[in-house]
């Protein structure tokens, strides 16, 4: 239920444009998110069964927590009204998550990628996803540099997309 409240508050918070409360909200994101990926690298289950269940375009779909919480920041970051003071907080949150769901996260480029119809808008946009994932030399880490590195790569992300996409 905490987890499910958790959602509830992001979006919320995203929708009355609070700042602080969204700061929070992704900081634990990233904590649970960072749990997962570490529990997962052991092994362990992590948040696996963590189970949330949301609207699809076919009706109700389940999928665990982490690849919701990946689903609801990148609606976040590309599509509403983000503040880029906040793209340190969401970096941090969204690298264990692209870890943890990578394959989601491809498809889900994927179909980005598919629905735009402009060319030009459409290669720019496959270039600043590929750059977010492996410029700078990201490792499948969590530590501080590579943390880092992500941070200046989410940054250059938005800052490349924020023309065609609804960043701002």
């Amino acid at each position: 239920m905490l987890l499910e409240e958790l959602l509830v508050v992001l979006n919320l918070a995203c929708v009355i444009r609070d700042g602080d409360v969204v700061e929070r909200c992704l900081t634990a994101v990233n904590a649970l998110a960072s749990y997962h990926f570490k529990e997962r690298l052991g092994g362990r289950g992590g948040l696996g069964s963590q189970v949330m269940e949301s609207e699809g375009s076919n009706g109700k779909l389940q999928e665990s927590i982490s690849s919701h919480f990946l689903r609801l920041l990148l609606q976040l970051l590309l599509f509403e009204d983000f503040r880029m003071e906040l793209a340190g907080s969401a970096a941090d949150a969204l690298l264990p998550l692209l870890f943890c769901e990578q394959e989601l996260y491809q498809r889900l480029v994927h179909e980005l990628l598919e629905k735009e119809q402009n060319p030009t808008v459409k290669s720019r946009l496959a270039l600043a996803f590929h750059n977010l994932t492996s410029s700078n030399n990201l490792s499948s880490t969590l530590d501080r540099p590579n943390r880092q590195k992500f941070r200046k790569n989410l940054r250059v992300f938005l800052g490349e997309v924020s023309g065609f996409m609804q960043i701002k």
